[in-house]
């Protein structure tokens, strides 16, 4: 086996390996922006599976640093073990269940407030970025994403009901690939080997 043949294999165990960081990074996106508007957003398959209600809750769409947002509003339904987990009435349907890190703090009314003081009925102002489904929050009193940082909030996913919703495509055939690819790169490498010694 010659060196450009080895090479030519070690490139195709390459391509595959980005085939699959590239499939599992478009199943981690929440949406994919169409137009700039609440009706342009697709969302997810895993996103609906996990709130149906979830393009109905939209309250706008925003952009920042080339990343687009979509804007929601909501009120907070129950507060869980004094902020380990904030159950929110979307404005528009649906409910969410978020688990803030300990010491989140969030802006309420203005003021700058400890999760673990948030009351039932507070009104909450969040974005999910198209990259990511996980709530995310401004860090001012502003509810604007334009000019400030955001804390990110993960999403509670109920795994039983997402693995019914979701239908099952490529399973583990691009892992039984990639384990082949890299089996017959290693052969290559250990022929190349033993023919030059």
């Amino acid at each position: 086996m010659s060196i450009r043949t080895v090479t030519s294999v070690s490139a195709a165990c390459l391509i595959a390996c980005a085939s699959v960081a590239t499939a599992q990074t478009s199943v981690d996106r929440s949406f994919q922006p169409v137009s700039k508007d609440c009706s342009g957003i697709q969302w997810s398959e895993r996103a609906l599976a996990t709130y149906p209600t979830i393009a109905s809750a939209c309250q706008g769409v925003e952009e920042r640093n080339g990343k687009t947002y979509v804007k929601f509003q909501g009120k907070l339904n129950r507060n869980v073990n004094r902020g380990e987990q904030l159950v929110i009435d979307f404005k528009d349907g649906g409910q969410v269940t978020l688990t803030p890190p300990p010491e989140t703090n969030l802006y309420v009314n203005g003021e700058r407030t400890p999760v673990s003081k948030l009351e039932k009925g507070a009104e909450l102002n969040f974005y999910i970025a198209e990259d990511r489904l996980a709530a995310q929050f401004p860090q001012t009193a502003e509810p604007e994403i334009t000019t400030t940082r955001m804390v990110i909030v993960p999403i509670v996913v109920h795994e039983e009901r997402l693995a019914a919703s979701l239908p099952s495509t490529s399973g583990e055939w691009p892992l039984v690939a990639l384990s082949g690819m890299l089996a017959l790169s290693f052969g290559g490498l250990l022929t190349l080997y033993r023919r030059r010694r």
